[in-house]
């Protein structure tokens, strides 16, 4: 867990900067790159830009470096990535378990509409927090910059 002084470093030297913020993305989703590997999958302009960026990175303990010259990602949580979760190659909005229970129930009071008129307003209001939470949840998403 990061202090907070820690969590306003990296706010700072990370997610403040761009280029260095699109290295650490990408490198929670392959988990494992070559500067090299930064360089073409970034559009970096050269192997030594993106190993600036990863030696940044492994200043502040975001990424190791191995023996065989391979960084390695380590996931933390600051700036906008608190509204996320790193799971395996995604990196998941935090707001869909919302769009997820905001389905079910959509689905579920469908399912019954027709035996009470309460399922018809619960359906309504539920598919209401499904249409709003989705679009929160695709908002989300678009913080990420590209990688």
């Amino acid at each position: 867990m990061l202090m907070h002084s820690e969590s306003k470093d990296l706010d700072k030297e990370v997610a403040g900067e761009y280029n260095t913020f699109r290295v650490y993305i990408l490198m929670l989703k392959v988990k494992k790159s070559s500067a090299r590997h930064v360089q073409v999958a970034l559009g970096f302009s050269s192997p030594y830009l993106a190993t600036h960026h990863l030696e940044k990175l492994m200043r502040l303990g975001l990424v190791k470096k191995d023996s065989y010259g391979d960084y390695h990602a380590i996931p933390q949580s600051f700036g906008i990535l608190r509204l996320f979760m790193v799971t395996g190659r995604w990196i998941v909005p935090r707001s869909i378990f919302i769009v997820v229970i905001f389905a079910v129930m959509a689905i579920g009071f469908l399912i019954y509409l027709q035996q009470h008129t309460l399922f018809a307003v619960a359906f309504i209001l539920s598919a209401l927090g499904l249409v709003y939470s989705l679009y929160e949840t695709i908002q989300f998403y678009r913080l990420l910059p590209e990688t």
